[in-house]
């Protein structure tokens, strides 16, 4: 594996991790200020925390591509 793609599959999973770990904060807010209506909006918020990930994979994606200078190369 090329240092390349090392740095884009390590900036990859920093962005996924990031988006999936960040909502957890919101989730506790929530079960702290409205215990009873947590769980109906954790159902709800359940899409957008999987929105958020993939969002995440994708911006860690581009800023490892960047970084990389990886525009020029299309195998990264």
């Amino acid at each position: 594996m090329t240092p390349q793609k090392l740095i884009v599959l390590f900036t990859t999973l920093t962005g996924g991790a990031v988006g999936l770990f960040a909502p957890v904060g919101v989730v506790r807010w929530l079960l702290q200020t409205e215990p009873e209506d947590a769980g109906i909006l954790t159902l709800f918020f359940f899409p957008v925390w999987c929105l958020i990930f993939v969002l995440g994979l994708l911006i860690g994606r581009r800023v490892g591509m960047v970084a990389c200078d990886a525009s020029k190369d299309p195998s990264v």
